[in-house]
């Protein structure tokens, strides 16, 4: 459950050294980017305003319940992260293990660079590999993506033209598929598929084999509701269910929900 309140302190000083640098914009409001270090491994990062939401959705409130999760995936996991966005979740997770290995994939060039640049800098490229492209289902050249139009990192591009009034931009992504993914990767088994890809999630797994789908041991993903159709939390919950996965969710605002599954080893 996502944490509330003084939680959200306690969270964030258990996970940031230099905490009180969060503490002292909270009370000054210098309106400035801020830099972070992460604990116990140190990776260095850098919050521009933009993304502030999205630092404290992963450093405070913890929608990925980042105590369990670790305990969930191997020594040396192999993840999938859809909606990368800057890499906020990945440097969470190298933070607390050195040997896990990323496939990143974000369709937007200015969160890609951020993104990049941390992995330069605090010298992660083995550990994580970036795709700019944007992640779907069934195979196609690309798809439109709606954005907002500004060259400030950004988080709500989305496929659907009214998932933001703010996404007032139509860009042409290049794109694979979860299943070209995961035939690139060319292992058994993938331990942990984030993703946070602004209703994209639906068509990703929907348009995937199910074969392919249950190769993959954990998920993390927000899942918007979009519609009554199958585009909302109950239909995808049921899907994953019937898939052999026990599901946990959580709401995190009135249309967005926090959902973890594990795959049933008893399951057939």
């Amino acid at each position: 459950m996502p944490e509330k309140g003084l939680a959200r302190y306690s969270f964030l000083i258990s996970n940031i050294k230099n905490y009180n640098e969060y503490l002292i914009d909270k009370i000054v409001r210098r309106k400035r980017s801020l830099v972070f270090t992460t604990k116990p491994n140190a990776i260095q990062f850098e919050v521009p305003r933009s993304l502030y939401q999205v630092f404290k959705e992963i450093f405070m409130v913890d929608v990925y319940t980042i105590k369990k999760l670790i305990t969930t995936i191997p020594a040396k996991p192999v993840i999938i992260d859809i909606g990368a966005n800057a890499g906020f979740f990945d440097v969470l997770i190298l933070s607390k293990n050195k040997e896990a290995k990323i496939y990143a994939y974000e369709p937007i060039s200015t969160n890609v660079n951020r993104f990049r640049k941390i992995v330069t800098d605090n010298h992660l490229e083995e550990n994580v590999i970036i795709f700019q492209k944007a992640v779907t289902g069934l195979p196609m050249d690309g798809l439109d993506l709606f954005m907002e139009d500004t060259d400030d990192n950004q988080v709500v591009a989305s496929i659907f033209d009214g998932f933001n009034k703010s996404n007032t931009k139509k860009i042409h992504i290049p794109s694979v598929t979860l299943q070209e993914i995961i035939d690139d990767i060319n292992q058994p088994t993938i331990d942990l598929l984030k993703m946070d890809c602004e209703g994209s999630e639906y068509d990703i797994m929907y348009n995937t084999s199910s074969d392919y789908i249950r190769r993959i041991r954990h998920m993390e993903i927000e899942v918007h509701d979009v519609n009554d159709d199958k585009n909302n939390i109950t239909y995808f919950n049921s899907f994953l269910l019937k898939l052999g996965y026990r599901t946990y969710f959580t709401p995190i605002n009135d249309f967005c929900y926090a959902l973890q599954a594990t795959l049933d080893d008893q399951q057939p």
